[in-house]
C-alpha cells in the first residue's frame, strides 16, 4: 500500500470511529467531543496494522464509486444472516427438543477463494454465528467447520453463503462444494 492510501485509510478509519462514537453519545460538550476523538485516533492508531493486512493487500481497492453498492449488499446480508440465524436455531431446538435427540455430528473442510483476509473473516465469523455450526480452524485459505447435523451445513456446501461474502466484497463467484466433504463424525 502506499503512504497516501495508508494515510487516507487511516483518517476514513478514526472519522468512521468519532462518528460511531458521536452517534451513540449525541453529546455536544467540549470534553465529550476531545475525550471521543482522542478515543477515535488511539483506536485507530492501535488497529492501524491490522486494518492495513485487511484491506485487500492482494488487489486493487475498490473504487470509491462502489463503496454504496458493497455497503448495500452488506444491509441485505444482514438481514439473510438473521433469518438465517432463526432457521436455524428452529432447526437445533427441534433436534434437542426431540426425545431420540438426532444428532449427526459432522465436520466439513474446504478451499475458499475469497481473496481477502476480511471477507474470509466475515465467512468464518458467520458459519460460527448460525446455531449448530462452528469454525473449528482455518489455515489460509482452508477451513474446517464443524456442525450438530449435515443439514446446518447446506447454505456452505451450496455456496450460497460464501457467495453472499463474496458479493459484499466485490469479489467473483463462489463455486459450490462438493458434497462428499462432509464427513460424518467429529473432526479430526
Amino acid at each position: 500500500m502506499t503512504r497516501d492510501l495508508v494515510r487516507r485509510t487511516t483518517v476514513v478509519q478514526a472519522l468512521v470511529l468519532f462518528g460511531f462514537w458521536f452517534a451513540l453519545s449525541g453529546r455536544t460538550d467540549p470534553l465529550f467531543l476531545v475525550t471521543g476523538a482522542i478515543t477515535a485516533i488511539g483506536v485507530t492508531a492501535l488497529t492501524s496494522r491490522i486494518t492495513r493486512a485487511c484491506l485487500r493487500p492482494d488487489a486493487d481497492h475498490v473504487a470509491i464509486t462502489r463503496i454504496p453498492l458493497a455497503l448495500l449488499r452488506a444491509i441485505a446480508f444482514m438481514f439473510w444472516m438473521a433469518g438465517r440465524i432463526l432457521v436455524a436455531s428452529v432447526q437445533l431446538a427441534r433436534i434437542v427438543l426431540s426425545r431420540e435427540m438426532p444428532l449427526e455430528p459432522c465436520s466439513v473442510r474446504f478451499r475458499t477463494d475469497l481473496r481477502s483476509p476480511l471477507a474470509r473473516t466475515v465467512l468464518t465469523n458467520s458459519i460460527s454465528l448460525v446455531p449448530g455450526t462452528l469454525t473449528v480452524d482455518i489455515d489460509g485459505p482452508v477451513i474446517l467447520v464443524h456442525a450438530l447435523s449435515p443439514s446446518q451445513v447446506t447454505d456452505l456446501v451450496t455456496g450460497r453463503l460464501q457467495n453472499k461474502v463474496a458479493h459484499i466484497f466485490l469479489e467473483q463467484d463462489q463455486p459450490a462444494l462438493d458434497p462428499s466433504l462432509i464427513v460424518q463424525g467429529d473432526p479430526e
